[in-house]
């Protein structure tokens, strides 16, 4: 995506409606309306832009090292697939990467080595990683007993993002929500990102 002029305002309106305490729903629905956003650049707003103080609540959370890492599966795998797939991924304000394909490669086959490919990593760091998968999503039990099977403790749930967030563990993730309400946050995955195409938003 071109970070045209007009979205570079329409991010500079919407941070100070999020600072201000709108919801960003309010906010992006009227500054989507002003700057007449495409759906792609709404959806990069909604999902790169934060208020400095969900920044910060973020950042206050950051550990430098860990033994052991929740991971967010479904959220982190996707959007690594979506970079193996030449798809832009973006470095947003909070300092995690996201794509703004919402989803679309949750059937891919690439999913279960793609979350070996990830623990394999946090293995070689010396990190004992637990890989929680959303049941909701199809193929879930075949991908998580497929993970146990080359040794990973992995588990399907009805609620993903509550487990991960109420594990009280270092956790990985790239979903907002669960960052924000994480007692604790690791960085550690953020290197996986780095080969593929990001965009740094630079506004």
């Amino acid at each position: 995506m071109n970070i045209t002029r007009n979205i570079k305002d329409a991010y500079i309106d919407y941070k100070y409606f999020l600072n201000r305490g709108y919801s960003r729903k309010i906010a992006l629905d009227a500054i989507s309306a002003r700057y007449n956003l495409s759906r792609l650049e709404r959806l990069l707003l909604y999902r790169c832009v934060h208020s400095d103080s969900e920044i910060t609540n973020v950042k206050s959370k950051i550990i430098e090292t860990n033994k052991e890492l929740v991971i967010d599966g479904y959220n982190v795998a996707l959007t690594l697939i979506a970079g193996m797939k030449g798809e832009e991924i973006y470095e947003c304000d909070d300092g995690f990467f996201r794509d703004l394909g919402l989803g679309k490669h949750k059937n891919s086959e690439m999913l279960s080595d793609v979350l070996v490919l990830v623990v394999e990593y946090c293995e070689k760091l010396k990190i004992r990683c637990e890989v929680i998968l959303d049941k909701q999503i199809s193929k879930s039990g075949e991908i998580s007993s497929e993970l146990r099977k080359r040794g990973i403790i992995a588990k399907t749930v009805d609620k993903a993002d509550k487990e991960v967030i109420i594990s009280k563990k270092p956790v990985y993730s790239n979903d907002f929500v669960i960052l924000y309400n994480s007692h604790m946050i690791s960085t550690v995955l953020n290197d996986l990102f780095q080969d593929y195409k990001i965009v740094k938003l630079n506004w």
